[in-house]
């Protein structure tokens, strides 16, 4: 007890440290089956990169729709409601994919999966920005991406072994981690207190006040571009090395696993050394390291420059990550923290969706093409966010200028 009490923060309460211990749990379970999501699928649908990567965009579109949903209903119902629906669906509809016998089942229950998962995801980072106080937001945020990876540590290396032999084993265990996930929160979190406020918005959804917000929406955009670049290293490499350099299926897993231990090694030092920076400029950051770690890939077809990728996209995660949660939650109002979170959410998933139609599309080309564009992007984006970063300290400086300024 005294070992715990010294490492939790006295500011931060018990609720978060609850959700932070299952979210670790449910990640085991989640890792077991993203990282070969599209081996799966090749192995069953015995079809073209192309077409997988269709697929996969069609499950990810299902999660955009979530993202969007999810942080309405956040809004509306509470954050601990939408948190176990998303579970309890969540949990029936993965075990459901393992069991489907015919291709439109299989591509269904996936759909219906993608729809019921990612509800969980604008539900509980809202939960952390009404628990956590704002000075410790960032910290938080870094918390919750270490457990999480440390759920991957796990999860890819034991998929990997279990999907060379039993796939329908390895999404039961995903699911059984979602059932595990819900009786946490069941016994040990409550709904966070929140001001009570009329509504005052103008659509039943709230969305229109948020569609104005154009400096928010340039910053989602920019987000879902970082999100297609992240998503070739979880949706087209896999399938890359597998097909194409013929490693086991296993071999991602060691990549995804070296991913997860760096961020839990890193993300803390790393948030605390850039504490201080404004969060567009570390999204700049990011989005470079990103584009700089798959050209890195080019250099041979063993496996070491995937290892030494993974070590420059990881950093450039660990930079960016907490960085946005962490913008998005002081710039939404309080009573529309879900409907920021779940349309930035939307953003990256967005990105996602399209990253393996595109990702795919490029490798047919050749594999240095695909990884050239793929570093280009996230250059691009690096850039993006840099120009977005001088516009808002233009606009602070103004601000300023003017509040100083005598009557």
């Amino acid at each position: 007890m005294q070992i715990w009490s010294r490492w939790r923060d006295p500011d931060v309460p018990q609720s978060f440290y609850v959700l932070m211990t299952g979210l670790f749990i449910n990640r085991v379970g989640n890792s077991l089956v993203f990282p070969f999501m599209t081996i799966y699928l090749a192995s069953r649908l015995h079809a073209p990169m192309t077409i997988i990567g269709l697929v996969m965009t069609l499950y990810g579109l299902s999660q955009v729709a979530a993202q969007l949903v999810g942080g309405v209903l956040t809004d509306l119902w509470g954050r601990r409601p939408v948190m176990l629906l998303a579970l309890a669906s969540g949990g029936v509809f993965t075990l459901a994919v393992g069991l489907a016998h015919t291709d439109g089942i299989l591509i269904a229950m996936l759909v219906l999966m993608g729809l019921s998962v990612p509800l969980f995801q604008p539900a509980s980072m809202t939960m952390v920005g009404d628990l956590v106080p704002s000075a410790k937001l960032s910290q938080a945020y870094g918390l919750m991406r270490m457990a999480s990876n440390a759920g991957i540590i796990i999860g890819p290396m034991l998929g990997g072994f279990l999907a060379d032999y039993s796939f329908l084993l390895v999404f039961g265990l995903d699911a059984l981690s979602m059932l595990i996930f819900f009786v946490i929160i069941v016994v040990g979190i409550h709904e966070p207190p929140r001001r009570r406020q009329e509504p005052t918005l103008t659509t039943p959804t709230g969305l229109r006040e948020l569609m104005q917000d154009r400096p928010f929406l340039l910053f989602s955009t920019l987000w879902g571009l970082t999100g297609m670049v992240y998503a070739q290293l979880y949706q087209v490499v896999p399938a890359y090395l597998h097909l194409d350099l013929h490693f086991p299926v296993s071999a991602f897993g060691y990549l995804a696993a070296e991913n997860a231990v760096l961020v839990v090694v890193l993300q803390l030092p790393i948030t605390r050394l850039v504490g201080h920076v404004a969060p567009a400029r570390l999204m700049a950051l990011g989005s470079l390291f990103y584009g700089a770690g798959f050209v890195v890939m080019l250099t041979g077809r063993s496996f070491l420059p995937f290892t030494l990728g993974v070590v420059i996209i990881t950093l450039g995660e660990n930079v960016m990550n907490p960085a946005a949660s962490t913008w998005v939650v002081n710039k939404a109002p309080e009573k529309m923290r879900g409907r920021y979170l779940g349309l930035f959410g939307l953003a990256n998933r967005t990105g996602s969706a399209i990253g393996p139609t595109i990702g795919g599309s490029l490798l047919t080309v050749g594999a240095s093409f695909w990884l050239l564009s793929t570093g280009a992007i996230g250059a691009a984006v690096a850039g993006a966010f840099w120009l977005f970063a001088g516009q808002e300290e233009k606009m602070a400086r103004h601000i300023n200028s003017s509040l100083d300024s005598p009557l």
